[in-house]
């Protein structure tokens, strides 16, 4: 490795999902990331989750081998600083706080255990570190395996946050247990949305673009390319119910995984569909562009800034939030 490049300080960012966990490693050299190591592993806690609400065993045991193989990836980047964030489904499992010890152990490193504000600001970060500045507000959705972000913002300021409890994982066991996919579930599941939205402030404004952190938008957006449906990925309204015509059609999510390679990345597609549907639909917006960047990216710049300001609030662990800009907040 180059001596110059070797010099420059690393950090990681590591994402305990509702549907996976992921790892990033990365340098900021001349004001662009650059990432050096990326992993990901399916551990599906959201759809592991028992009656009670607490994760099964199967899932605890296949989420500690995961971060005990994580662990060994960090110890050899040896990054500066590393911020180890839980989502959704650990926020909500009656568990969580028998898991979460073991978890840090396997890791090695501490679990920040982030509310749903938190984990929308460093999606927005994430996004807003690839794209031009905009004066105009700008609309980011992420739309994960037990909750669903929105933020609005102008550049890196944020204007607003929502946060709702209704995910990929959380719609697609709802309306698609067995696997299934017709019209009436689909369309129970759609509705199911929009009455979870219908109470946003963001519905009723027009929207002529919004951009999507997440796995859903981003296989949507790769499938709609692979039909000629979109040549960018861009998913509009009439887009989207096209491709709720070849999931019917297909007519099971195993057939889904089958036709498209980029369903096998987002095992409950069919649930993250019908969301996003319901939420073009309620909000209005006229196109949703993929964008491959989200919390992970945004939480190394997070800590690369934080580094390089080490007055900011929380710099000294390199663990605690910043304080969220002023912004609202609706829970669904």
């Amino acid at each position: 490795m180059d001596k110059l490049v070797s010099d420059i300080p690393r950090y990681a960012a590591v994402e305990l999902g509702s549907d996976s966990f992921r790892l990033h490693v990365g340098r900021i050299e001349h004001d662009e990331l650059v990432l050096e190591a990326s992993l990901c592993e399916r551990v599906a806690l959201a759809a592991s989750v028992e009656e009670d609400g607490s994760l099964c065993e199967a899932a605890m045991r296949r989420a500690l081998a995961c971060l005990r193989e994580f662990a060994l990836t960090l110890d050899a980047w040896r990054p500066r600083a590393v911020r180890v964030v839980a989502t959704a489904a650990l926020r909500m499992a009656r568990n969580a706080s028998l898991f979460l010890p073991a978890a840090e152990a396997a890791l090695r490193r501490p679990i920040e255990l982030v509310a749903g504000d938190e984990s929308a600001r460093l999606v927005y970060l994430g996004v807003a570190s690839t794209l031009a500045p905009l004066d105009a507000p700008r609309l980011v959705l992420d739309i994960g395996g037990a909750s669903t972000e929105l933020v609005v913002g102008r550049g890196e300021r944020i204007e607003r946050i929502e946060s709702f409890r209704v995910g990929a994982v959380r719609q697609s066991l709802s309306f698609f247990a067995d696997g299934a996919i017709d019209a009436a579930g689909f369309d129970a599941a759609v509705r199911s949305g929009r009455s979870r939205f219908a109470e946003t402030a963001l519905a009723g404004r027009r929207w002529s673009q919004a951009w999507g952190a997440c796995g859903t938008v981003r296989a949507l957006g790769e499938i709609a390319a692979q039909e000629q449906l979109a040549e960018d990925g861009r998913l509009t309204p009439p887009i989207l119910r096209a491709l709720r015509e070849r999931f019917l059609h297909a007519g099971h999510v195993a057939r889904v995984g089958l036709a498209w390679p980029a369903a096998g990345r987002a095992p409950h597609l069919a649930g993250g569909l019908a969301l996003l549907l319901a939420l073009v639909e309620e909000c209005g917006i006229e196109a949703v562009l993929p964008v491959h960047a989200g919390l992970r990216v945004g939480a190394l710049w997070d800590l690369y800034r934080r580094a390089a300001s080490p007055a900011a609030p929380g710099a000294a662990g390199m663990s605690m939030s910043r304080p969220l800009p002023p912004a609202t907040q609706v829970a669904a």
